[in-house]
């Protein structure tokens, strides 16, 4: 019986937290984003210069986040954004797009 209210208890612990940090992940990679100019061609939901949001993490969907990076990467348009973006502040940013 203890092993079973601990499960519980655990599994409610994830259910609880998970929310909290998702929306902090989500608030670091909008912060990233708006600090690293993303936002002057990219818009949440509809094409501005570049895809949205929601279709570059649908296109991304299911891959690892390092691939997503390396697409990123291989777009010429990108260099100057990219010799001013660390890989770890890209990482952020890519993760959270095939999150949604």
């Amino acid at each position: 019986m203890r092993k079973i209210l601990m499960a519980a208890a655990a599994g409610m612990a994830v259910a609880v937290f998970q929310p909290a940090s998702w929306a902090a992940d989500a608030r670091l990679a909008q912060d990233e984003m708006k600090e690293h100019g993303c936002l002057s061609c990219h818009e949440a939901a509809k094409k501005k210069v570049g895809p949205s949001y929601k279709d570059i993490g649908a296109k991304y969907k299911g891959k690892k986040t390092e691939e997503a990076m390396a697409g990123m990467k291989g777009k010429p348009v990108h260099k100057s954004i990219l010799a001013k973006t660390t890989d770890s502040s890209l990482k952020v940013i890519m993760e959270w797009l095939i999150e949604q």
